[in-house]
């Protein structure tokens, strides 16, 4: 009955990485294997089918001001079209809130806005820009560039964790 008693240590030690068995090691690999992968599944089949408007900008008006909108190399891991960094994806163009138009790599966009105060935000699936505030008046161009994550695999992985640092966005 004793030896009934202590069968439980080597389990445990096992667990801990001490000498016991390795049974329950291995069942544990493979859970956290089986759990990273359908992580990394989920994650990209709900990036497929996500399609970006066309280009809805507007004519310019007298008296409007422009936002024009850079699109510059997308990232390290981007350039050659890797599904992570979605590198060969538009970007979404918000201003207030509100989609107007797309931006596709190495292009460049201008916008018709009316003068006044404006946010713009820039989107690729659930990845984000920061929102950035800009004034625009009477026939005013305002420049501003973009870029994906371009600093390899420790700002991918901090942008999976917060998705507000995977495109960057800046005034010219």
């Amino acid at each position: 009955m004793t030896a009934q008693a202590g069968t439980g240590a080597p389990l445990v030690a096992g667990i801990l990485g001490g000498s016991g068995t390795h049974v329950v090691q291995i069942i544990i690999g493979i859970v956290v294997v089986a759990a990273a992968l359908s992580a990394l599944i989920s994650f990209f089949m709900s990036r497929r089918g996500v399609e970006a408007a066309a280009v809805t900008s507007a004519p310019l008006q007298s008296g409007d001001g422009t936002l024009r909108l850079e699109r510059r190399w997308t990232s390290l891991a981007g350039t050659g079209g890797n599904a992570l960094a979605g590198g060969n994806k538009p970007f979404t163009i918000a201003i207030d809130g509100i989609a107007v138009g797309t931006l596709a790599p190495n292009e460049t966009v201008e916008v018709a806005v009316v003068p006044g105060h404006h946010t713009l935000r820039l989107s690729q699936g659930r990845h984000l820009s920061p929102e950035r505030s800009f004034d625009v008046a009477q026939n005013e161009v305002v420049s501003l560039y973009c870029h994906g994550p371009r600093y390899g695999w420790p700002q991918l992985l901090a942008a999976l964790v917060k998705p507000d640092l995977w495109i960057s966005l800046r005034r010219e």
